[in-house]
């Protein structure tokens, strides 16, 4: 039961991260999440723990695109206005 309560846990935080943050920010947390879980397999033996990190990360992964689809619905949707962005110099 504690695995699942994680898995939804991440997909839950993948979901609030996406739709907050912009989507440059949300990929570098997807390459960052992609290194560790690879990591993960590369150094350590595939245990049932182990299978279960992966899968937890795979979901934070699930959750950041569906954070960032709801997003871009909510902004056509005209509920969520994004602030105009200043000129960078």
């Amino acid at each position: 039961m504690g695995q699942v309560t994680a898995l939804i846990l991440h997909f839950v935080a993948g979901i609030v991260a996406g739709s907050l943050f912009r989507v440059w920010t949300v990929f570098v947390l997807a390459l960052a999440v992609l290194v560790e879980a690879g990591a993960v397999i590369v150094l350590g033996s595939l245990s049932t723990g182990m299978i279960w990190f992966v899968v937890s990360e795979v979901s934070l992964q699930f959750g950041y695109l569906g954070g960032v689809y709801l997003r871009s619905a909510l902004e056509r949707a005209g509920i969520v206005f994004t602030a105009p962005e200043g000129r960078r110099s």
